[in-house]
């Protein structure tokens, strides 16, 4: 009777034994197999320099941003050098707003221009010479900050430096799109499909629709 009890808690104890070899090598390589489907995170620069290009692209088309080794992060425009001027004292106070509390809070801030020579990007190219060819001419109003434009909306949103919303920055803000209008339907951009479909936005300087 005794063999018979020692014989059976012998197998009994193989087969456990046996169980947990099985089983090991399923316990080991699970952590690695959930290691290689994990996408690699960014990094503190990467990760800030993904949120500038966010912040400057609601605003702006033709922008790309990188640091360089001498602790630059360098904003680079696609347009001629009158736009560039025009515009990157908003993309400074926008990137400095972004990078105030980050790793890359010590850098300077520099821009470099982009001319656009025989450019892939169908669209960029669009909208640029839209933005380009308003702030041209809307420069007479003197209250014009920037122009952006989102292609997949059919919009273009103008900001200005107009204070309030009472009927007098009412009535400036329809002037303004009055004009938009019109040179849209100019001869110079006339051509470019879906022109007329483009929704003017004029915002004050709260950001508030005013048209």
């Amino acid at each position: 009777m005794s063999k018979r009890i020692v014989m059976a808690a012998g197998i009994l104890i193989m087969g456990i034994a046996s169980f947990s070899l099985l089983n090991m090598p399923l316990a080991f390589n699970t952590p690695v197999a959930n290691k290689e489907e994990q996408k690699p995170l960014l990094t503190k620069e990467e990760s800030t320099l993904k949120m500038v290009m966010e912040k400057l692209q609601e605003k702006y088309v033709g922008v790309d941003v990188k640091t360089t080794s001498n602790k630059e992060l360098m904003i680079q425009v696609v347009g001629d050098e009158e736009y560039l001027n025009s515009v990157k004292k908003d993309m400074e106070y926008i990137t400095r707003n972004v990078i105030k509390n980050s790793i890359l809070k010590e850098y300077i801030v520099v821009f470099e221009r982009w001319d656009l020579i025989g450019g892939s990007d169908e669209i960029s190219n669009k909208e640029l010479h839209i933005v380009k060819t308003l702030m041209e001419g809307l420069r007479d109003y003197g209250v014009i900050n920037n122009i952006g434009i989102k292609y997949q909306e059919t919009s273009i949103t103008i900001r200005t430096s107009i204070k309030g919303s009472d009927q007098n920055a009412n009535k400036l803000a329809m002037e303004i799109e009055e004009s938009a209008n019109e040179i849209l339907q100019s001869k110079e951009l006339k051509s470019l499909s879906n022109i007329d479909s483009y929704k003017i936005k004029i915002m004050n300087t709260k950001g508030k629709e005013i048209n």
